[in-house]
């Protein structure tokens, strides 16, 4: 019979006051000190499970967590700079903690190669075996986190209303169909949170759902479409261009454009300047912080010679004006409504896309 021992920080040790019992757990006190028993089935297989969890779990005390997702962001980078990218940190400090868990594991990894890095041996066998890791830990999670009361969506800046709504119709409907809420409205919570952002804080919990642009550079997120429109040239009605109804490149080459600021539109904004390369434009960029809507208005109102790249339906703004890019082949925005792949709420997403029409992709 085992005992549930809580030890603290002072190293003293405290009983925690349950019995597992084969009908279940039972408070046992003796003199304010209770005694926890792993559950024994007739094969007593359950009990061998779990002191070989203990065992094991005393022999990873000193793994963090973030190596392991710090080595599979290297993996699928191929590149320590490119998984740097990805993760938001810096070359060094991800260099550093890739040599800290080769020295925790006392092997190496990765060998560098031209191209990047590729996984050594010991690599592959790491790779193999740890793999599977996060999505139990993220099952485990799910299993027994309390259904929040308020699901949170984080919305990025540049959303239109017509977006938001199509949000809150979706997911209210499951809302009442799976929980049986009266006022389903109360229940959804819209946040203003920036797009990089939001794939971290939808992993960590912090929000259920997210509207984001796609592509997008974070793994592991199920979409639903919520709009798929053109982009198109966004001026004031002061600009030298205004007053053409038929845009040119000859005529773009020379604009500055309001472009997103590093990290601010991960995936897409990069996407997005590689199409316009294809077409004929390189456009010199004036990069702001465009998940603040005022301060995107700000700089098009002070700043008359700067363009912006929109779809139609954003544009509401009698000082801004809208026109085609000359091009069939205009880039797209996609707004999507995105979560955790494996998470409580993809099924969720996945009914209201179903209800709503919206596309569903994965990253």
């Amino acid at each position: 019979m085992l005992a549930a021992v809580v030890e603290r920080i002072d190293g003293s040790a405290v009983d925690m006051g349950y019995t597992m019992t084969d009908g279940g757990y039972e408070n046992s006190e003796r003199g304010g000190r209770a005694v926890s028993k792993p559950r024994s089935d007739s094969g007593g297989s359950t009990s061998d499970e779990f002191l070989q969890a203990v065992s094991a779990a005393a022999d990873i005390d000193n793994f963090d967590l973030r190596h392991l997702r710090y080595f599979l962001a290297v993996v699928q980078a191929g590149s320590v700079s490119g998984a740097a990218q990805e993760l938001y940190i810096s070359q060094p400090s991800l260099s550093q903690q890739i040599r800290r868990l080769e020295r925790r594991l006392g092997a190496a990894l990765f060998v560098r190669t031209a191209w990047g890095v590729e996984l050594t041996p010991d690599g592959r066998a790491f790779l193999d075996a740890v793999q599977g890791i996060p999505a139990q830990l993220r099952t485990a999670i799910s299993a027994v986190a309390p259904a929040p009361s308020q699901w949170k969506v984080g919305v990025c800046g540049g959303v239109p209303e017509q977006a938001l709504f199509e949000v809150q119709r979706g997911l209210s409907r499951c809302l009442e169909r799976g929980n049986g809420f009266v006022n389903t409205d109360q229940s959804l919570s819209m946040q203003a949170v920036p797009a990089a952002s939001q794939p971290e804080l939808i992993e960590r919990g912090e929000l259920a759902f997210g509207i984001v642009r796609l592509p997008h550079s974070s793994t592991g997120l199920v979409c639903g479409t919520l709009l798929d429109e053109p982009l198109g040239l966004v001026m004031r009605k002061e600009h030298p261009l205004a007053s053409s109804t038929t845009l040119s490149w000859e005529a773009l080459a020379s604009q500055r454009l309001v472009w997103y600021n590093s990290g601010c539109a991960p995936g897409y904004a990069e996407v997005v300047l590689s199409q316009l390369a294809e077409l004929g434009w390189q456009p010199r960029l004036h990069p702001l912080d465009q998940d603040q809507d005022a301060l995107f208005r700000h700089a098009m109102l002070s700043m008359p010679s700067l363009v912006a790249l929109r779809p139609a339906s954003v544009i509401n703004d009698d000082e801004l004006v809208w026109r085609p890019l000359p091009t069939q082949h205009a880039p797209r925005e996609r707004l999507a409504l995105a979560t955790l792949g494996g998470s409580r709420f993809e099924s969720t997403l996945r009914r209201a896309a179903r209800q709503e029409g919206w596309m569903v992709s994965s990253t």
